[in-house]
């Protein structure tokens, strides 16, 4: 009688491990870190370029005059960065004061970040409170900073941490030796 009992609680946790193990991917839109490039190159709201930045070699963009929302907020502009295809990150950027709902939306889906507040000036010395939100997960991270760069626009970057160790290191190989660039 307890080895049935034994088996059927053994039997139910298995029947819940991929319902346990299925924690929330980073993505934005159902666009998760590591995805391939034609999700969003195919989509004619996207413009993509060749680039070269220490995360990327392409960047896919909104098109001019094409919107998009965070949590119900209105974007300034997403990028989309890729390497070899892959999606290596993503940058969401928004007037600040649709900030807290956004930060509201992600810890509701990612759970709860770390905060780091620090003090930042305005150029006539004004003193204003910055804090940036981390979550962190296997794949990577994300960042959301209510002040950057301005005081009226905020950033949430999505981020594969280990990208831009990797692509420095391929490109290091291909400056040593080109004939593995053909």
């Amino acid at each position: 009688m307890k080895t049935h009992k034994l088996l059927f609680a053994a039997t139910l946790l298995l029947a819940a491990a991929p319902v346990l193990a299925e924690a929330e991917k980073l993505g934005f839109k159902g666009v998760e870190l590591g995805s391939n490039l034609a999700q969003i190159a195919s989509n004619p709201k996207f413009d993509c370029r060749v680039v070269s930045t220490p995360i990327a070699d392409k960047v896919c963009s909104l098109r001019l005059h094409e919107k998009e929302t965070i949590a119900g907020a209105p974007i300034d502009s997403l990028f989309y960065f890729y390497d070899q295809t892959g999606l290596t990150g993503i940058v969401v950027n928004l007037d600040e004061k649709h900030f807290q709902p956004v930060i509201t939306a992600l810890t509701e889906k990612f759970g709860s970040p770390n905060l780091k507040t620090e003090t930042v000036k305005s150029f006539k010395g004004a003193a204003f409170e910055n804090r940036t939100y981390r979550w962190t997960k296997l794949e990577g991270s994300l960042q959301a900073e209510r002040y950057a760069g301005r005081l009226d626009k905020s950033v949430i970057r999505f981020t594969d941490e280990s990208a831009a160790q990797r692509i420095q290191q391929r490109r290091a190989l291909l400056a040593k030796d080109p004939r593995k660039d053909l």
